[in-house]
């Protein structure tokens, strides 16, 4: 055990921005100076909760001040990671407030969320997670369609904000555990021995070491913004208080934007938007039918312009038009009877395409290394269809000539 515990000012007053602390143990941590306190207002991670952030420094003098960037709960300590060495044993700590303000808000809507989802679905919290941008809770239900999932979303989501309205106070409480009978807990905790229960008045009680605000209100509010299948559980992501407040701002930018290039209202948008796509799906349905008729078109000419070589009818032939073009024309000349097609693609990264019909006795394959590996490149493909590359122009004109005295030896 050990001989000195850190009293945890934050089960006090977790609206404590400033103390005063004096150092009892000191060690490094990951390659950085850590200290331990007597007494600290930064959290450590824990719970689902990150840790605080802010700064230390010497009690008396506005110099040496370090930054405190991580925090660890180690066998009764409460370890601070410090960016530099701290000069000094009488501390005061001063918290980034932004950051436990962000936390409380989150931490405590997710408890006034989750209790939402058990009144709504009878859906209990399994896990909880308080990211950097975005909180999520996992639900023991999977049980739920789509209709169904987005019901219980805007019912555990009016729920919850309507306990927001309702400005209900949130305290917390040490029990023994032999008192716990009398707590009508969420869930079960997970510890032992003395136990910290968390309550929004007449609401919720869950057992909880995190940090809180003292009123709903002080939430703001609550925004589920995803859900999603994650193995026997359904994940719920979720926002709260000013980064619902920054989301929603985020949002507002975005629909201004697309009402000013649509020229309509916000009302309006899914409307010009569905305009839109449709408008995109006929013009995609007329550019299909216009390429087909040039494929088509292209490969009467080209065939028109083979080389007669027995039974078979030779297409060797340049084109700057894409590689893709070039297949869909060389898969329209393949279907010919006889065909034998040497198609190369001049441009960056030039590109030859050997195939033949399907009546023809000749490995497409084989024609294909020879000429790209005469060309300076590479390739390969089935006796049917091969494709490679060549570095040049120039070199592309050499492996067509390879590939036309190799079907002339044959």
């Amino acid at each position: 055990m050990p001989t000195q515990t850190t009293e945890r000012l934050y089960y006090l007053d977790s609206t404590l921005r400033e103390f005063a602390g004096r150092v009892v143990a000191r060690q490094e941590l990951a390659g950085r100076p850590a200290v331990a306190l007597d007494r600290t207002a930064f959290y450590p991670t824990g719970g689902g909760q990150p840790h605080d952030t802010g700064a230390l420094r010497p009690r008396g003098a506005p110099e040496g001040v370090v930054h405190v960037v991580d925090v660890i709960a180690d066998d009764g300590l409460v370890w601070h990671v410090l960016d530099a060495p701290l000069p000094a044993d009488d501390v005061v700590g001063a918290l980034d407030w932004a950051r436990r303000l962000d936390h409380m808000q989150q931490h405590t809507g997710q408890h006034v969320l989750s209790q939402a989802f058990v009144q709504t679905r009878d859906a209990e919290t399994v896990a909880f997670h308080l990211g950097v941008n975005t909180s999520t809770i996992d639900l023991n239900r999977v049980d739920l369609g789509p209709d169904d999932l987005a019901a219980t979303e805007a019912a555990a989501e009016a729920v919850a904000n309507a306990v927001i309205d309702e400005a209900r106070p949130v305290t917390a409480t040490f029990y023994d555990e032999a008192a716990l009978d009398q707590v009508p807990l969420r869930k079960p905790p997970k510890v032992s021995g003395q136990i910290r229960v968390v309550q929004v008045a007449g609401y919720d009680w869950s057992a909880c070491g995190g940090t809180h605000v003292s009123n709903t209100a002080q939430i703001g509010l609550i925004k589920i913004i995803g859900t999603e299948r994650r193995g026997p559980e359904t994940r719920v992501t979720f926002l709260c208080g000013g980064r619902a407040r920054a989301d929603y701002a985020r949002l507002t930018t975005l629909a201004d934007g697309l009402v000013a290039r649509f020229t309509t209202s916000q009302d309006e948008l899914l409307a010009a938007v569905d305009r839109l796509l449709a408008e995109g799906k006929a013009v995609r349905r007329e550019l299909g039918e216009l390429e087909a008729a040039w494929v088509a078109s292209t490969a009467d000419a080209l065939w028109a312009a083979a080389r007669p070589a027995g039974d078979r009818r030779v297409i060797a032939v340049a084109v700057d038009y894409s590689v893709e073009r070039a297949k869909r024309v060389a898969q329209a000349l393949r279907g010919r009877p006889g065909a034998v097609v040497v198609v190369g693609v001049r441009g960056e990264r030039p590109q030859l395409i050997c195939t033949r019909a399907d009546d023809v006795t000749l490995d497409a394959g084989d024609l294909l290394r020879t000429a790209v590996t005469v060309g300076g490149g590479r390739g390969g493909g089935r006796p049917d269809w091969a494709q490679g590359g060549v570095p040049t122009d120039a070199a592309l004109d050499v492996a067509l000539a390879a590939a036309a005295r190799s079907l002339d030896a044959t």
